[in-house]
């Protein structure tokens, strides 16, 4: 597979940095060829940038020493970004006040860095000159300092051989800059401890990585870097925490100060770039989401949530996810749209910028390739990975002393076994190297330092990584300053996650939106969790529900459908479910008199003009009738006739009268009829015989029976007459008797050629559709039923709703005059890429997307839930074509019980494919 070498150049090791000290700055390792290289920045070094690496440096008052920040700091305090500005406050504190005094305002520091500073050695260093520096350091010819950001976001690796040293972002970076071999164990050790913590997440803990002689930098700690005539000292040690944790149970003053903070933050996190939410059910993603929503409906900015289809199919969480990040973002005005999650292909170019980065190691990377091939590269992603370091995770919290081997119970769970030598392996010295005492932690609980510098340190980077492969993530908890004030509760109250309900209840987004308004209807039936006895019985009644209610039919709708002779449409408010008529909506008969079956209850007859014929029809069937024996039009459905703007089966009936009675005759009315766009059927009768066809679809099985002299709407209805299959007509054909009256006979027979009315239309396709999409906006407001394919999108500039765009904030809000609705069945995964696929192209053109989730495929379900789903006012917009396969999803969804709503057919036309012109195609 061809590898885009230039996308590999600007996605591996994404925001990455090497920095190479002493003797290593010979060369650097092959992964950064094409980065920037600035030797001297740092005193003896070389720093090695990946392409899209931001950094900002600055020198300090006496040109003494240097601070470099890579990444995007942000100073909330002063509401500052710029990196260079916040560098050069740095470089001024360190100058005037010291080490710790630097070090610990950019401790306080939100966004996504790392801090790289170098004292350089003084003029007269080796000369005998003296200097104003501590004594421990004056001999000292280089001094380097390593800092990393609240949660080590941007990771820092780091090695040593001899006079050489590697700082990376990466372990790989700094094993091929000085050398060094994979370490074997740690690999071994990783799998064993992947069998050990099944299902959940595993790192390699402690300070170890996959490479001898690399390890990595926790949060809370630095690197400090003394190179001199007698060789190169790395040395590790802790900072934090450097202020005693201030305890209150004022929940009132602490809610103020975090919501203060986090808004701050996150509204300088969003200015960094075009700004989106990466949104589950989840708590912390909606707290970011609901601070961070004036910022994204103002910036072209929008909400998404990745799915993988293997877990929509078997994990109702990963569902969740999805249905209440879309109601979260509907109540906040945001547009929201679902990545499918799904891997790469091998040896193409994420697989490689993907296996570079993360060498030895191949880590889960479905959600980074989706989000690397699906989303913008402008995109600041703001990701709420760290609200947990300011609540609770390890929520078992008996008295201990922690100690190695207590650092390992907890890394693999209660009750495990854990034996001297894993002990050793995961966590032998690690106190030493980082203390957890309590002279150490200043008040602050062992238990939440831990997941702190464990959990979020060695795992959480790569979740971060994942979404810099393509765009940049920013963390709005990542901020030192707003955790130490969320930790300044007591337990219970954070366990309780008190600040994040808090600020979630008073955004309007605690509780999952529902209601009429709600983007997401989900079905009346719920799951039985019983057993595979009782799902399999309940399976079994409910197909049996359902084949009944398929004859039994739904409760009629409002509305009236007018006509010269007989018209109607059902009154949906005057009829409850239990009181419905026993037939499908959609069902119909035409009979000749002593017919031998009778129709099911729940139909009405209705004589015919002909004095012989009747309509056996469902009360909630629009139809019309109108002349007398002599010549006579019977239409179903609900027909469009474009050149004469008419919608209605009423006004058809009456133009196809007209015609057959006062004009041509049966020929020019069976041509017109053909013509005739939406879901109908027409049955014309007078001296010349009849005709009898329907829509090209075609949305009606129409059907021959009781040895030809019965006209029936479905092969349901014509098995419970006892006819048997009957012989379909289809859409590509129609019915035709030379016998008026009630002997007549019918027969199938070839379709008018509408050639010569296709030229005299005068018009070209794309003029008819807009006509034909003018004329069926009228019926109410558009929802436009959406799949994997973007045919009803076309349509957008013809109709009342935002035309085409980029998915721009508030384009999508609730209320917009144009929707698309996607029903999902989670189990079918072919149903939830359609649906992924539709929300994509609805987010792209501007429209919102509701979901109906259906419990199976079963057309009656999914009637029922979008009937719910869609207020009366709304009209469905199916995009099927004309063809056997999409005429049978069109009835089978149609003819589900009380399925009376109208529907909009808008490439229900056989004139279409015979005019010249695009028509939108």
């Amino acid at each position: 597979m061809e590898v885009d070498e230039a996308a590999v150049l600007l996605g591996a090791h994404p925001h990455g940095y090497l920095l190479l000290v002493g003797d290593a700055q010979g060369g650097a390792p092959a992964d950064c060829r094409g980065w920037r290289q600035l030797p001297g920045l740092l005193p003896g070094s070389t720093l090695h940038l990946q392409p899209r690496t931001v950094v900002g440096h600055a020198r300090g008052p006496l040109d003494d020493r240097d601070v470099v920040l890579l990444g995007h700091p942000v100073d909330v305090a002063a509401g500052i970004t710029d990196p260079t500005a916040i560098a050069s406050r740095l470089a001024t504190t360190w100058a005037r006040s010291g080490t710790d005094a630097m070090v610990r305002e950019a401790a306080d520091l939100g966004g996504r860095w790392t801090l790289l500073a170098g004292r350089r050695p003084p003029p007269g260093a080796g000369t005998g000159v003296a200097e104003a520096r501590p004594p421990a350091a004056a001999h000292r010819e280089v001094e380097l300092l390593v800092v990393p950001d609240t949660h080590a976001s941007q990771p820092v690796h780091v090695g040593r051989v001899a006079r050489r040293a590697a700082v990376a972002s990466a372990p790989a970076l700094v094993a091929a800059a000085l050398g060094l071999d994979e370490d074997e164990r740690a690999m071994d050790l990783l799998d064993l401890l992947r069998e050990r913590r099944s299902g959940r997440v595993t790192y390699l803990p402690g300070l170890r990585t996959a490479y001898l002689g690399v390890e990595a930098l926790v949060p809370n700690s630095l690197l400090r870097l003394s190179l001199d005539a007698d060789g190169l000292e790395v040395e590790q040690r802790r900072f934090w925490p450097f202020r005693p944790r201030v305890a209150t149970e004022d929940v009132d003053a602490v809610y103020a100060a975090f919501r203060e903070r986090i808004t701050a933050h996150t509204a300088l996190l969003a200015g960094l770039g075009r700004p989106a939410v990466s949104l589950t059910g989840g708590l912390d993603s909606r707290v970011t989401a609901a601070v961070a929503a004036p910022a994204l409906r103002g910036a072209g900015g929008f909400a998404f949530t990745y799915l993988n289809p293997r877990d929509a199919a078997r994990a109702p969480a990963a569902v969740e996810d999805v249905t209440v990040a879309r109601e979260v973002a509907r109540a906040l005005g945001l547009p929201h749209r679902v990545l499918r999650w799904r891997q790469p292909p091998a040896h193409g170019t994420f697989d490689v910028l993907h296996r570079r980065t993360y060498a030895p190691l191949l880590p889960s990377r479905g959600a980074a390739h989706a989000m690397w091939a699906d989303l913008p590269t402008d995109l600041v992603q703001l990701q709420s990975n760290g609200g947990e370091t300011g609540t609770t995770f390890l929520r078992h919290r008996p008295e201990h002393v922690l100690t190695p081997r207590r650092l390992t119970e907890l890394y693999l769970g209660s009750g495990a076994d854990v034996g001297d030598d894993l002990v050793e392996e995961l966590y032998g010295g690690y106190l030493d190297r980082v203390p957890m005492d309590a002279d150490a932690l200043l008040g602050f609980d062992d238990y939440d330092v831990l997941y702190w510098e464990q959990r979020m340190g060695r795992w959480g980077w790569h979740k971060f990584v994942d979404g810099d492969f393509g765009h940049r993530i920013l963390l709005p908890f990542n901020d030192r300053v707003l955790l130490e004030t969320m930790l300044s509760l007591p337990y219970p109250l954070r366990h309780d996650r008190l600040l994040l309900e808090r600020l979630v209840a008073e955004a309007g987004v605690r509780r999952v939106p529902g209601g009429a308004q709600s983007t997401v209807a989900r079905p009346s039936r719920t799951r039985d969790t019983r057993g595979p006895g009782a799902s399999r019985l309940r399976r079994g009644a409910g197909r049996l529900r359902r084949a009944v209610r398929r004859r039994v039919g739904g409760p009629p709708r409002p509305g009236t459908h007018g006509g010269s002779v007989v018209t109607a449409r059902t009154d949906r408010s005057t009829a409850s479910r239990d009181s419905a008529p026993r037939a499908g909506a959609r069902s119909f008969a035409v009979l000749p008199p002593g017919s031998a079956g009778r129709p099911p209850e729940g139909l009405r007859r209705h004589p015919l003009p002909d004095g012989g014929l009747s309509l056996w029809a469902h009360p909630g069937l629009p139809r019309a009738v109108t002349g007398d024996a002599s010549a006579w039009v019977l239409v179903l459905g609900d027909p469009v006739d474009v050149p004469d703007g008419l919608d209605s089966a009423a006004e058809v009936a009456h133009l196809l009268h007209r015609l057959l009675a006062d004009g041509p005759g049966l020929t020019a009315a069976t041509e017109r009829a053909a013509a005739l766009c939406g879901s109908w059927t027409v049955v014309l009768g007078g001296p010349e015989g009849g005709r009898a066809l329907t829509d090209p679809l075609p949305s009606w099985d129409l059907r021959l029976g009781a040895e030809a002299t019965a006209l029936v709407g479905d092969p349901a209805l014509l098995r419970a007459l006892g006819a048997g299959e009957g012989v379909a007509v289809g859409g590509d054909r129609l019915a035709r008797t030379t016998t008026p009256g009630p002997g007549v006979r019918w027969q199938p027979d070839r379709l008018p050629d509408l050639g010569a009315l296709a030229t005299a239309s005068g018009t070209d396709g794309t003029h008819r559709l807009a006509a034909h999409a003018r004329l069926l906006d009228r019926r109410g407001r558009p929802v436009l039923g959406l799949g994997g394919e973007a045919g009803l999108l076309r349509l957008l500039p013809l109709l009342t709703g935002p035309r085409e765009g980029s998915g721009a904030a508030g384009s999508c809000a609730a209320g917009s005059p144009v929707e698309a609705v996607t029903w999902w069945h989670p189990a079918s995964t072919d149903s939830t890429r359609a649906m992924i696929s539709g929300g994509d192209l609805a987010f792209r053109a501007g429209i919102d997307q509701r979901l109906v989730l259906v419990d199976d495929a079963d057309p009656a379900e999914v009637a029922r839930v979008l009937d719910r789903a869609l207020a009366a006012e709304e009209v469905l917009w199916l995009g099927h074509r004309p063809g056997e396969a999409a005429g049978r999803r069109v009835r089978s969804l149609l003819a589900a019980p009380g399925s009376t709503r109208r529907v909009a057919l808008p490439w229900s036309d056989r004139l279409l494919p015979l005019l010249p012109g695009a028509a939108l195609e």
